[in-house]
């Protein structure tokens, strides 16, 4: 009697840290959990960008891009995209119809039938968010070399920074700040600046860093120099990688 109450008790306690495999009839030993299913899941709620765009004919786009998701709407026309793979730019599609932007320029494009697209809205150009003011700008790309896609979340920080004196900081004169919300490279920009601001016999320059999470990813390593000595108020800046740059 005793020795049968012993093996119930054995028994139970092998159920207790085993499973049964349908499988193969056998009983298994529970795996323990993965680094992964042991860590809390992330609430982030991933952040809607919104731009308009005006177009020929009279024409409005509205685009929202969430991540890797886009809302388009013209009229009373609303469509959901996928981001999808683009020579240059950014391009959206739900299948047959395309958005695809860059900079902030755009279209919108039926290609049900391949071989005869037909162009739903075009000429498109980014208003919204507006301009910044009606002061003068400087304006210019922003690229880099290495073939990588930077997240929605990326921010482009751009300075016209007053460069004339060797022995002290750099005076920041003017700073803006882009979303790439789901734009890549070359991102175009506007820096407005004050005129009052700029002495013709002082030397300034257009600094550039992409930062990813308050990370510094990007930035510029050379002098871009504008306005002053005969410079112009445009520049295309290259940018390096943070890892390389401050080694």
């Amino acid at each position: 009697m005793m020795s049968r109450r012993m093996t119930t008790i054995v028994v139970l306690a092998a159920v207790e840290v085993a499973v049964f495999s349908p499988t193969s009839g056998a009983l298994q030993e529970s795996a323990p959990p993965t680094a992964a299913e042991s860590q809390p899941k992330s609430h982030r709620m991933p952040v809607t960008h919104k731009f308009s765009y005006s177009c020929d004919a009279g024409a409005t786009v509205v685009v929202y891009l969430r991540e890797t998701n886009a809302r388009v709407v013209l009229g009373d026309k609303s469509y959901s995209m996928k981001q999808v793979p683009a020579a240059s730019g950014t391009r959206y599609s739900d299948g047959t119809v395309v958005w695809w932007s860059k900079g902030y320029d755009g279209f919108l494009e039926d290609q049900t039938d391949p071989n005869q697209p037909v162009k739903l809205a075009e000429g498109c150009k980014q208003v919204s968010p507006p301009p910044a003011s009606s002061l003068p700008t400087i304006s210019g790309n922003i690229a880099y070399r290495e073939r990588i896609a930077l997240p929605e979340n990326a921010v482009l920080i751009v300075q016209l920074q007053d460069v004339s004196f060797a022995d002290a900081p750099a005076k920041v004169i003017a700073e803006q700040k882009i979303t790439f919300a789901g734009r890549q490279v070359p991102l175009p920009f506007e820096l407005p600046y004050d005129a009052t601001k700029i002495d013709p016999k002082h030397s300034y320059s257009v600094s550039a860093r992409i930062t990813v999470d308050g990370q510094l990813r990007f930035l510029s390593t050379s002098a871009f120099p504008v306005l002053t000595g005969g410079n112009s108020n445009r520049v295309n800046i290259l940018v390096q990688p943070a890892s390389a740059a401050l080694n």
